[in-house]
C-alpha cells in the first residue's frame, strides 16, 4: 500500500475554498484515499484533515462533513490513526465532544492525550474517571493544568502510588490539607511523594508533620534492621530527632507568619496531641530552646482557656494564678520547678526562639532539677544531659563560624542527634 496520500485526497481536504468541492466529494475522496493508504499515511492525512477543520473558514456542511469522518475513522484498525485524532484535538475548544469522549475511553496511551489536555471535560466526569480510570489515565488526570479539589479527592482515594506522586508534583493541583493527609497515610513510606509534598508552596504544618513521622519511623525501621543501635536507644535518638524538627518547623513558621504565630502554636500543639506527640520532654525542650509560645499553647488547650489569657501568666510564674494554672493542666509535679525557673530567665532576657537548646538555660534547668525526688531527678538529669550535649555542639559550631574556621554551609547543617546519655 502505499505511504502517501494520494493527489485526489490532498486537492479534496487541503484546499476547501481553493478547489470548491461539495462536502460529499470530501468524503468520497477521503475514504478513497484511506481504503489503500498505510496506517502512518492514513495518521497524517488525518493530521491534514484536522488542520484544515481548524483552521480553514469552512461552511457548517463543511464542517460537519469532517467531523462525520472524524467519527468514522474513530473504528480504523490502527492506534496510530485514533492518536493523531486525539493529537490534533486534544487542546482545542471547538473539538467535537464527542469525539473527545470517545478518544477517552481509548487505550490508555491515546486516551491519556485527550484526559491530560482537553477542557471539554466536566469536573463530575473527570472526578468519575479518577474513579474508575486505569492507571495510566489517572495519571494523565493528575497532570492537568486544573485539577479541582473533588478530582483531586477521587485521584487521591484510587490512585495508585505513582498516581498520587505525580498529582502531588503538579502545582496546578487544588490539593487541600485533607488530601494530602489522606496522600500520606495511603503512600506515605515512599519518598518521592514525601519528597513532592514538601516541595510544594504552602505545604501545611500538619503535612510536614506527618511527613517528618513518616521519614522518623522509615529511618528507625532501618536502624533496627541493621542492628546499629540497641532498640530503646534507637527509638530514643528518632524521637530527640523529632522533636528537633517540629521547634524547628515552629520557629520557622514563627518568623513567617509573625502576627500569626499565635494561632499557628496553638494549631500545632492541638495536631501533637492528638498524634499523642505532646510530650512535657517536647515542651521541656521548647522552653531551653527559647520558646515559651509552645508551652502557653499547650496550657492553653489542655485547660480550655485563651492563649491571650494564658500567655500572661507565663510572664509571672511565681504568682498564685500561674500555680493554679500548671495544675490545672495536669502537667508533672516534677517539671513545675524547672518550668518555672525558665520562665523566669526568659521573663527577665528574653530569647530568640530556635530549634538549638541553649547552654544558659540548660543548666538552669539542671540546677532546678537538683532538689527533686530521686527518681525523678535521675530520669530528668538524663534528658537534660543530652540537651546539654546538643546544646555545647549548638554553642561550638557558632563559635567557630564568627572565628570563621567553618563555612556558614557547615554551621547550617542541623545538629547531629547524640547516641549517648
Amino acid at each position: 500500500m502505499p505511504d502517501s496520500a494520494s493527489p485526489g485526497f490532498f486537492s479534496g481536504c487541503g484546499f476547501f475554498k481553493t478547489n470548491g468541492l461539495p462536502p460529499v466529494q470530501i468524503a468520497q475522496d477521503f475514504f478513497a484515499f484511506a481504503r489503500e493508504a498505510s496506517a502512518s499515511a492514513r495518521a497524517a492525512g488525518i493530521a491534514s484533515l484536522i488542520c484544515d477543520y481548524l483552521h480553514m473558514e469552512l461552511t457548517e456542511a463543511e464542517a460537519a462533513e469532517v467531523e462525520s469522518i472524524l467519527t468514522i475513522m474513530l473504528d480504523d484498525p490502527s492506534p496510530l490513526v485514533r492518536r493523531a485524532i486525539a493529537e490534533g484535538l486534544a487542546r482545542e475548544p471547538r473539538a467535537p465532544r464527542h469525539i473527545i469522549h470517545a478518544l477517552a475511553a481509548e487505550q490508555s496511551e491515546i486516551a491519556a492525550i485527550v484526559l491530560q489536555h482537553s477542557a471539554l471535560f466536566l469536573e463530575a466526569e473527570l472526578a468519575d474517571l479518577a474513579l474508575t480510570a486505569p492507571v495510566g489515565a489517572q495519571m494523565a488526570i493528575a497532570r492537568r493544568e486544573d485539577v479541582s479539589a473533588p478530582v483531586a479527592l477521587a485521584l487521591t482515594e484510587m490512585g495508585a502510588p505513582c498516581v498520587l506522586i505525580e498529582l502531588a508534583r503538579n502545582p496546578h493541583a487544588d490539593l487541600a490539607e485533607d488530601v494530602m493527609l489522606r496522600m500520606m497515610e495511603r503512600a506515605g513510606s515512599d519518598g518521592r511523594l514525601r519528597e513532592a509534598l514538601l516541595l510544594r508552596p504552602e505545604t501545611p504544618r500538619a503535612v510536614r508533620l506527618c511527613i517528618a513521622e513518616a521519614i522518623s519511623l522509615a529511618l528507625g525501621d532501618f536502624v533496627k534492621q541493621t542492628g546499629w543501635l540497641a532498640p530503646e536507644r534507637g527509638d530514643r535518638v528518632l524521637r530527640d530527632a523529632r522533636e528537633k524538627l517540629i521547634l524547628s518547623m515552629n520557629a520557622q513558621d514563627a518568623q513567617e507568619e509573625q502576627g500569626g504565630a499565635a494561632g499557628a502554636a496553638l494549631s500545632l500543639v492541638r495536631h501533637l496531641r492528638a498524634q499523642g506527640q505532646l510530650t512535657p520532654g517536647l515542651l521541656l525542650r521548647s522552653l531551653v530552646c527559647g520558646d515559651r509560645l509552645m508551652l502557653a499553647a499547650a496550657m492553653a488547650d489542655l485547660t480550655k482557656q485563651s492563649l491571650s489569657r494564658v500567655m500572661p501568666l507565663l510572664h509571672d510564674p511565681d504568682s498564685s494564678a500561674y500555680a493554679a494554672l500548671y495544675s490545672r493542666s495536669q502537667l508533672p509535679d516534677g517539671l513545675r520547678p524547672v518550668f518555672r525557673t525558665l520562665l523566669e530567665a526568659l521573663a527577665n532576657q528574653p530569647q530568640t526562639p530556635g530549634d538549638a537548646p541553649q547552654l544558659r538555660l540548660v543548666t538552669l534547668a539542671r540546677q532546678a532539677a537538683e532538689p527533686l525526688p530521686e527518681d525523678t531527678r535521675q530520669r530528668l538529669m538524663v534528658l537534660l544531659g543530652r540537651l546539654e550535649t546538643e546544646a555545647a555542639r549548638a554553642a561550638s559550631r557558632h563559635w567557630a563560624t564568627r572565628q570563621g574556621t567553618v563555612t556558614d554551609d557547615s554551621s547550617s547543617l542541623p545538629p547531629l542527634s547524640p547516641v549517648f546519655g
